[in-house]
């Protein structure tokens, strides 16, 4: 059987399927299968993304783009192994969170991890510890884990409109 290939209807629905990883949007039938086989669904009620993805398929994108669900996915894939048409919400989620992320909307917990990294460099730098470094001596790798400068410049410039003015 060939995939199916449906036209959105929706702007945001189209806007979605042109990122990268967004376009398996188009083969989505609306089974639930995605929704069944979420680990992540079956320990919370909030998350299910089937209506995610109806959602995006009927054009609520500011409602999409607001909400956290999207970045609950934890890109396991187990919807994706299951799915009969080959949609990965996985990457579909991630293209909607590109979109967010462009216009702002990153849930507070996932802002300040990138404020840490950006700020600190890396996200254990409080983790790091003697032992570790000894650890990491006695392997022969390098203990100065100190990020480089330049790295985190390039980040913000690419990545945070702020930064850019």
């Amino acid at each position: 059987m060939a995939d199916a290939i449906h036209v959105p209807t929706s702007s945001f629905a189209r806007e979605v399927a042109s990122v990268p990883g967004g376009e398996a949007l188009n083969k989505c039938i609306q089974c639930g299968i995605c929704t069944a086989s979420c680990m992540v669904a079956r320990a919370s009620e909030k998350y299910r993304p089937r209506q995610i993805i109806q959602k995006i398929l009927i054009g609520k994108r500011d409602e999409v783009l607001r909400s956290e669900q999207p970045w609950f996915c934890m890109t396991c894939r187990m919807c994706e192994e299951n799915c009969q048409e080959g949609v990965s919400p996985a990457e579909i989620f991630h293209a909607v969170r590109i979109i967010a992320a462009q216009e702002g909307y990153i849930p507070n917990v996932f802002r300040k991890t990138t404020d840490t990294v950006l700020e600190d460099g890396w996200m254990l730098k409080d983790a790091y510890s003697d032992f570790v470094e000894d650890e990491r001596d006695d392997l022969g790798l390098e203990t100065d884990l100190c990020m480089n400068d330049t790295f985190v410049k390039l980040l913000r410039d690419k990545y945070f409109k702020e930064n850019k003015e």
